[in-house]
């Protein structure tokens, strides 16, 4: 059966992944039944309708509203904790080996238990940068290289070169996976 272009199944579709709210999911589940209409379908025409931007500016001001992340810029309130000995310099242990402040490190902890999201120390965030940089990279030379065989041009890409490009990837794939899973597993509380 041939592949359907319409909704992007093809070998250049994208897949989008996207977290929501257990009861927004069981909301549009119940809705997509109710219209008897596909929730993949229903994603799709959405995504054409806002692309179009001829929405009545009432649903442009609404969507704005419910994407609008503002940072909280109002000014910092204080928190007194009384530690123990042995909490306080355990944190103060933690915080100098991830490259940061005691205090820093627990508004992390405390940002990922209220956002259930890691926090990454500079450290980490510059490696994913990077990480993400020599991606790109490697994603132009693999676009460079299927240009040129669509065309039919020079035969000098072999396999191993592919395969070289591929194991490249899957090593950055798992440096970033590897520090996703540093940053979630840090804030776990040993016994």
């Amino acid at each position: 059966m041939p592949r359907k272009p319409s909704i992007g199944a093809t070998r250049d579709s994208a897949v989008y992944r996207v977290r929501i709210p257990a009861d927004l999911k069981s909301d549009w589940e119940a809705h997509c039944e109710k219209k008897g209409s596909s929730q993949h379908g229903m994603i799709r025409a959405l995504m054409r309708y806002v692309i179009q931007d001829e929405m009545p500016t009432g649903v442009q001001n609404w969507i704005s509203g419910q994407i609008a992340g503002d940072p909280d810029e109002g000014p910092k309130q204080r928190l007194e904790v009384r530690l123990t000995p042995s909490e306080h310099h355990e944190i103060v242990t933690r915080s100098e080996a991830e490259g940061c402040s005691a205090q820093r490190w627990v508004i992390n902890c405390v940002r990922a238990s209220l956002t259930n999201q890691p926090q990454f120390t500079m450290e980490i965030t510059k490696a994913l940068w990077d990480s993400s940089g020599q991606l790109r990279a490697i994603g132009r030379n693999l676009n460079q290289l299927a240009k040129k065989l669509n065309e039919g041009g020079s035969q000098e890409i072999s396999a191993m070169e592919i395969k070289q490009l591929s194991d490249y990837i899957y090593s950055h794939t798992e440096i970033v996976a590897e520090l996703q899973d540093a940053s979630l597993s840090r804030w776990k509380i040993t016994s």
